[in-house]
């Protein structure tokens, strides 16, 4: 024989089973999650670079041939000095400027690191470049050179050069033809106004040190990836993703890098760890609050099963105790029943509770989605749990034991669903015609739930918006069964299988099979939904 101390002992269990199902499954999904999170961020970042990268080489490939198109204007002309004579140099250099969105000014520069001709001023300033590095480099011998950034006014425009040698006829340094370029794809790519602010897109020598980068600020011009992994342990990859506090932000950030094959020039492109999280962030919060609510919720319950097997243990010795004096059995009897009766209608309260709490955090979380699909499956559930709701409050408030009053339960389910769906302000009048009625808990519940399902499709899908009609809900006793129906006066059911289809039908589906009955849908003159379920 089962004893209430088993049932206590099994209650127990199965309440430290279902905290550690839910702890294990939210866990599960908030790794998936997590997992999923990192793998997106670090797809975008190798979608970014690689965006990079041909953009890069677009306009290291323009400014070369425009680069080259000016040592050999020079050389046509017998030289830099000759061509710096000549009345048509600026002219030239400005025309090349408009023939490309990335080149901001041309120069050319004589062996003496001093501008001879641009392509902004007839005039140009004396103004030497003989100790910049990339002119040491030019005539110490290299043919090319992508300089270091700078920037131009108060900080709010970054940009960097091109440089290619110019030689005379005897093979000997004549100077340099100087283009400035602006970073065009990173700025356009990372504005804050496309929603990029915390992205970073940066171009680096071979040697680590900076050629560009969004949000560079003067402190942070000298910045190298001397000590990153992209120039040391993954030194021979020509791409790859990887997360480093290397950075000159100092926070953790997930980078994707690629290497030009023609150019000495590897392209970056980071966001922030953090950024990259921060939607888990908040379901991660989220999830761990609901999942404390639900787990504190299910331990009270579990404490009331306790308490109520503890008093159901007490009255059976009572009753045992009992058996010499009838009349005091029965006293003790009829107490511990008055009992059971208050602490159920204690249960069912606190059900109650429990559910509008559950119903209020989930409306609180439909909030932070814009998706309608979404929120329309929060107010489903919602719903869904609010009928329940209202068969414990129906309990709660009449001392019927546990007989629900069908004909006072749907006229208040109608109410608050009338109030969810606006039928009033829709132009949708609700009518009940219900026989006095009366069902057991264990039944009521999934004929409730199959009533909002059938009560809440008439509000979403019978009327066209801006019609309004009439919805007329039924309860009557036919022979040995109970019908329920819902007929409205919209625009019918266009397809009946389409329709069984549903999750809404299908839940229908499986309540009146619980209930061991039946429904139907009839398309006439709107929709009609019955079941039927033995009396």
């Amino acid at each position: 024989m089962t004893t209430v101390r088993d049932v206590r002992s099994v209650l127990y269990a199965t309440a430290i089973l279902f905290a550690v199902a839910i702890v294990g499954i939210r866990g599960l999904f908030l790794w998936l999650e997590y997992r999923n999170a990192i793998d997106r961020a670090e797809a975008s970042t190798r979608d970014l670079a690689l965006l990079v990268e041909e953009n890069t080489k677009r306009a290291l490939e323009t400014s070369d041939l425009l680069l080259r198109e000016i040592v050999v204007y020079v050389q046509s002309k017998g030289g830099v000095e000759a061509a710096a004579d000549s009345s048509d140099i600026h002219d030239f250099l400005a025309s090349l400027t408009e023939r490309s969105a990335t080149s901001d000014q041309f120069l050319i520069v004589d062996s003496h690191g001093f501008p001879v001709a641009t392509s902004s001023n007839p005039a140009p300033m004396r103004t030497s470049f003989a100790d910049v590095a990339w002119f040491l480099s030019l005539r110490d011998g290299a043919e090319t050179y992508i300089g270091d950034p700078f920037v131009r006014g108060k900080g709010e425009e970054m940009l960097y050069t091109y440089n290619r040698r110019i030689d005379d006829a005897n093979g000997t340094f004549a100077g340099v033809a100087h283009v400035i370029l602006k970073p065009t794809i990173l700025q356009t790519i990372s504005r804050p106004d496309a929603g990029a602010d915390n992205l970073i897109l940066g171009l680096w020598g071979r040697d680590g040190r900076i050629i560009a980068r969004t949000g560079l600020t003067p402190e942070q011009l000298n910045f190298s990836l001397a000590q990153s992994r992209i120039l040391n342990a993954m030194a021979s990859e020509k791409s790859g993703t990887f997360r480093s506090d290397v950075t000159a932000d100092q926070v953790e950030r997930i980078v994707s890098f690629r290497r030009l094959e023609q150019w000495p020039v590897i392209v970056t492109a980071s966001i922030p760890l953090a950024t990259a999280l921060s939607s888990w962030t908040g379901g991660f919060y989220w999830s761990t609050a609901l999942a404390a609510v639900v787990l504190a919720a299910f331990g009270g319950l579990t404490t009331i099963g306790a308490r109520l097997s503890y008093r159901v243990e007490e009255t059976q010795n009572q009753l045992q105790k009992a058996n010499d004096d009838l009349a005091q059995a029965n006293t003790d009897l009829e107490k511990a029943l008055a009992d059971k009766v208050v602490l159920l209608q204690e249960i069912h309260h606190r059900v109650k509770n429990n559910l509008q709490v559950t119903s209020s955090l989930l409306q609180m979380q439909s909030r932070r989605f814009t998706d309608p699909t979404v929120k329309a499956a929060f107010r489903e559930t919602q719903d869904r749990l609010r009928s329940i709701g209202l068969i414990h409050d129906t309990l709660y408030r009449r001392e019927t034991g546990g007989m629900v009053d069908l004909q006072e339960y749907l006229d208040r389910l109608i109410n608050e669903l009338s109030a969810t769906y606006g039928a009033a302000d829709r132009g949708i009048s609700v009518e009940l015609n219900a026989e006095p009625i009366s069902i057991g808990l264990e039944r009521a519940a999934p004929l409730a739930l199959a009533m909002t399902e059938a009560i809440s499709n008439a509000f979403k899908h019978a009327f066209e918006p801006g019609r309004g009609g009439r919805i007329v809900i039924s309860a009557v006793r036919i022979d040995d069964q109970i019908e329920v129906s819902v007929r409205d006066t919209g625009k019918g059911v266009s397809d009946v299988r389409e329709t069984d289809s549903s999750l809404g039908m299908r839940l229908i589906r499986a309540f009146a099979d619980q209930l061991g009955g039946s429904f139907s849908i009839e398309a006439k003159d709107g929709t009609i939904f019955r079941l039927r379920i033995p009396a």
